[in-house]
């Protein structure tokens, strides 16, 4: 037989002859190829027999485009099931959401990896032939239950079948949690591998010298490069939770800011869909506690981010407050609370299963696999709260969520905002988002600040009127851009050229994002501007900013970068060798330890690590498990081997690798490595183990 019509069969769909040679020559080796330089003709071969098992679709095509030939093969029973594979030089997001909304199972932007392409064909392929196989198997496996059973009272021997067959499907189901769990740990580590280089780079850029507005784009980058990574962590927490896998690393931790970082994390996703979004602390939740802060921003941002997906106008806003304190701990409970689509009552009950939506079109419309609501509720648990939600069909819905959380043991070195500097100022919030003023007020309050609101403009000059009028003049007057009848900025031109104002420093609130004209601010007599969603530090700095005359948004140090703690003397001598194949990442954990202070090599493989032990005294190595050539686990092997002809087999072995599935750790761990440091790296962390290691 032709070994060509054992392959499946790819259908190539671009008007531009050279893509389609040029993708043709990367798969035709594993792949039966065929091509259409049109929409009717790409139509035409997918509905024929035998169908092609996946199709390469380019969006730019004349006369029918790529979204259109999509639109069609999702409404043909014939070809619905064929997965479809955008290839196309379309980079804006709203393009590959639209694709992804048609239908499409993936979405590659040109130019391309070949290996990329590749790769990620092999992994739609596998999944449909993974798919038709347990479709089938379903189907089959059914029909002969039922048919045992229609005889079951019948003939025993029937009985014994019956379990015959029940036995042959537990080991297919296992079979298939095998392959499940398989491709999670690829998926994982092919997301992992250039996260690391996204969040790292990132990191480093932001340690840089940067204009507000560059610290401002890179910051945006770097929330929505986190978000996407806690979806990938929703999909391995899933695995560990079937497996009872899930432990909580508890650490002290700022929650206020925790909160804040979690709001902003998804504040430009709300300003897209014109959405408020808003963190409302209420004065006596403690600043200090000591938890899991990835699980709790875990179940937070799932619960927003839902909040956010369903809800096309109006606000989202996530309340804190104290439910129950005992001596070493806080209950905290969370709301999520939307003016959204709502959920139908019948559909509450099986809302926290594991992928479930309230109906089938809500994963393509809105997105979502169906796990996060799941995984958040065996937090809950696991951290000793409940969860649950209450909702009305087009008003919205109130997810609620608690937690315990234990009290810090040592606040004596914690540093205490300065209250006295801004204590007594008199403040007027003009806003007419009732949730803006009430987070707000609760935060100047918790400040000992007097305050006051106002909804519109007309409104703010009567109270700012009477206070002058009783000599109880206003302070300060922070101001929301966007109000009803008279906006922000006309109503601040209006109130600075009163004389009688003079004394009162105003700051406009502005979407994040926001691009006004500082200096035209300035002439409508505003003296700082402030980014929604607030953050307590923010605006604290800003009220104790404006004691002073200059002009500007409230300056915020960008983060600092990890100081050594370690005499600069004892660093020069250490060597640390660095076995990592991706060259970004690569890049990556030389400047992070450089900017540690210490001397670092690079190895791309395991058999340039071995070379290069076997030639200079390192103190420490980095251990990349999956490499060319040797990887992690048989260098290590190699380096234990006393035999062997390194300098030091004792040396100690870190393994810094994007393979984060259950398992992964101890198999590090038994192959001979001291430890184990999972991708995206963060600086810190990297600190912390090289620390370890050279000075234990």
């Amino acid at each position: 037989m032709d070994n060509n019509l054992q392959k499946n069969r790819i259908l190539i769909v671009d008007d531009a002859s050279a893509n389609i040679k040029i993708i043709g020559g990367t798969l035709k080796t594993d792949y039966k190829i065929s091509f259409a330089t049109n929409g009717q003709d790409a139509l035409k071969i997918a509905s024929s027999d035998p169908s092609p098992d996946l199709i390469l679709l380019d969006i730019m095509m004349p006369g029918m485009d790529g979204y259109e030939v999509c639109r069609r093969l999702k409404s043909d029973k014939r070809t619905q099931n064929i997965p479809v594979i955008f290839l196309t030089a379309k980079s804006e997001e709203e393009d590959e959401a639209k694709g992804l909304e048609l239908g499409a199972a993936d979405y590659i932007i040109k130019p391309f990896s070949p290996g990329i392409v590749k790769a990620r064909v092999k992994t739609q392929i596998e999944l449909k032939k993974h798919r038709d196989h347990l479709e089938e198997l379903v189907k089959k496996r059914t029909a002969e239950l039922v048919h045992a059973n229609e005889h079951l009272q019948e003939e025993i021997s029937e009985r014994i079948k019956a379990e015959d067959e029940l036995k042959k499907a537990k080991v297919a189901a296992e079979v298939a949690n095998e392959a499940k769990s398989q491709f999670l740990a690829n998926m994982s580590h092919e997301i992992r591998t250039p996260m690391n280089g996204v969040l790292g780079m990132i990191n480093l850029l932001i340690d840089t010298e940067l204009t507000d507005e560059q610290r401002e784009y890179a910051e945006m980058t770097r929330s929505s490069a986190e978000f996407l990574l806690s979806v990938m962590n929703d999909l391995l927490d899933f695995s560990k939770i079937e497996a009872a896998q899930i432990h909580l690393e508890m650490v002290d931790i700022d929650l206020k800011a925790m909160l804040e970082d979690v709001v902003g994390m998804l504040a430009m996703r709300s300003l897209k869909k014109g959405l408020e979004l808003t963190c409302l602390i209420e004065h006596n939740v403690p600043a200090y506690v000591r938890t899991d802060p990835g699980r709790v921003k875990q179940i937070l941002i799932n619960l927003l981010g839902n909040a956010i997906k369903f809800t096309e106008r109006g606000e989202v806003y996530i309340r804190t407050s104290v439910e129950h304190e005992t001596e070493n701990s806080f209950t905290l409970r969370f709301e999520i609370v939307d003016t959204g689509i709502g959920i139908p009552e019948d559909r509450i009950e099986t809302l926290f299963n594991y992928f479930s939506q309230i109906d089938n079109s809500m994963s393509r419309k809105y997105g979502g696999i169906g796990v996060g609501l799941a995984i958040s509720k065996q937090l809950s648990l696991l951290m000793g709260g409940k969860i649950g939600v209450k909702s009305e069909i087009g008003k919205g819905s109130t997810f609620w969520v608690t937690l315990v959380i234990e009290k810090q043991k040592d606040l004596t070195k914690k540093k205490i905002l300065p209250i006295e500097e801004i204590k007594g100022l008199k403040v007027l919030i003009v806003d007419d988002n009732e949730t803006t003023i009430k987070a707000l007020k609760e935060q100047l309050i918790s400040w000992n600040c007097y305050c006051d609101d106002a909804k519109n403009g007309n409104y703010a000059i009567e109270k700012l009127n009477r206070s002058v009028e009783n000599k109880e003049p206003f302070h300060i007057i922070f101001i929301d851009v966007h109000l009803p009848e008279m906006d922000g900025k006309t109503l601040g031109e209006k109130i600075s050229s009163h004389v009688i104002f003079k004394q009162m420093a105003m700051v406009l609130l502005t979407p994040i994002g926001y691009r006004g004209d500082v200096k035209k601010l300035k002439e409508f007599g505003f003296k700082a501007f402030l980014t929604k969603p607030l953050k307590h530090l923010q605006v604290f700095d800003c009220l104790k900013n404006l004691r002073g005359v200059g002009f500007g948004p409230t300056i915020v140090a960008k983060p600092a970068s990890v100081v050594s703690t370690i005499e600069e003397d004892r660093k020069k001598n250490i060597r640390i060798l660095l076995a990592e194949d991706n060259l970004v990442n690569q890049k990556l954990a030389l400047r992070l330890l450089e900017k540690l202070g210490y001397k670092s090599d690079a190895a791309s493989n395991g058999k340039e690590a071995v070379v290069a032990l076997e030639k200079t005294n390192y103190d420490l190595v980095l251990m990349d498990v999956q490499m060319p050539e040797m990887d992690g686990f048989e260098a290590t092997k190699i380096i234990r081997d006393t035999k062997s002809n390194v300098l030091r087999h004792d040396i100690p072995i870190v393994a810094l690798t994007a393979h984060a599935m259950k398992g992964d750790r101890e198999r590090c761990l038994e192959a001979g490595m001291d430890d184990y440091l999972s991708k995206p790296i963060k600086p810190d962390k990297l600190f912390e183990i090289v620390e370890r290691y050279l000075f234990k």
